[in-house]
């Protein structure tokens, strides 16, 4: 299956540089998560689903890292979450289109090197030329004003715990086995008692998650070259013809999974000409290209 291999990462080398933690205080404003809906948070895969011009299979990746054109998320009123959560703009998360929810990633705009970390809580974008729609809130603190070219990166420690904590349901009642009875008789008058027949009380598991702080950090900007990435290859002969036949150029990937050779076109100046780029790999046979930033 050809998307199998959009969910393998795309690495790129850390600048290693020094990071400066800037807390932002919390500025009066209305909070904008709905009344109407009661939150369940939750552990979510779900089922492949269709977007605008092809479909997205959700499978669990911990070890994720890619980059990509983020969108801002828009405005989910009277609605939950994928994950069971109450959407609010003014929380630190995002939706990705394959990624197990909830997952706990830092992203990187490109252009000004800030980067935040947001829970993923949603599924989308629907588009393939966008790889994480991101929480107005959060958007904002990373500078974005339009599309913009970022880099995520998974915590994978993180995400496992959610996994393992929320277990795959909404929250429920747990109750737990009655105990064995034992009966007791007085040796003096014969009367007799017994012991531990009652169960004991229900207890009620509570999912719950923590916000995230609403901060931000200082990073160096990354790579500007916009591409569209047609595809990844265990052989050079494959991508070679995929090449020939969509006007792309095979080069070396690095991604640690067998898949050796990778197919892309560009670089294109703005967002817009990878995004005609991207319209028209379908022409030449190719589903499920998209936009990467090398």
């Amino acid at each position: 299956m050809a998307w199998a291999y959009w969910g393998l990462a795309l690495f790129l080398r850390n600048s290693g540089c020094l990071l400066l933690t800037v807390s932002l205080l919390a500025a009066c404003h209305r909070d904008e998560t709905p009344s109407s809906a009661t939150a369940h948070p939750h552990y979510q895969l779900g089922n492949a689903w269709h977007g605008a011009r092809g479909w997205f299979y959700p499978h669990e990746q911990f070890t994720y890292r890619a980059t990509g054109i983020a969108t801002r998320e828009v405005r989910m009123t009277d609605r939950l979450t994928a994950d069971g959560e109450a959407w609010s703009a003014n929380s630190m998360t995002g939706a990705h289109q394959t990624l197990q929810l909830p997952a706990i990633v830092t992203v990187r705009n490109l252009q000004n090197g800030r980067i935040v970390t947001i829970r993923l809580n949603a599924r989308g974008p629907d588009s393939p030329g966008r790889i994480i729609a991101i929480s107005p809130k959060a958007a904002d603190l990373l500078g974005m004003t339009s599309d913009t070219p970022v880099e995520i990166v998974e915590d994978e420690a993180a995400s496992h715990q959610l996994a393992e904590s929320l277990n795959g349901a909404p929250a429920g009642d747990v109750q737990k086995a009655p105990v064995g009875e034992v009966q007791a008789e007085s040796l003096s008058d014969g009367s007799k008692q017994t012991f531990g027949n009652s169960p004991l009380p229900a207890q009620t598991v509570t999912a719950s998650l923590a916000a995230l702080p609403v901060t931000w950090q200082q990073s160096m900007s990354g790579p500007s070259g916009l591409y569209v990435l047609l595809g990844l290859f265990s052989g050079h002969a494959a991508a070679q013809q995929v090449a020939l036949r969509c006007g792309g150029q095979v080069v070396r990937a690095y991604d640690g999974a067998g898949l050796d050779w990778k197919v892309r076109s560009g670089p294109y100046g703005d967002v817009a000409q990878a995004d005609a780029a991207l319209d028209q790999t379908r022409a030449c046979g190719v589903d499920g290209a998209r936009i990467i930033v090398e």
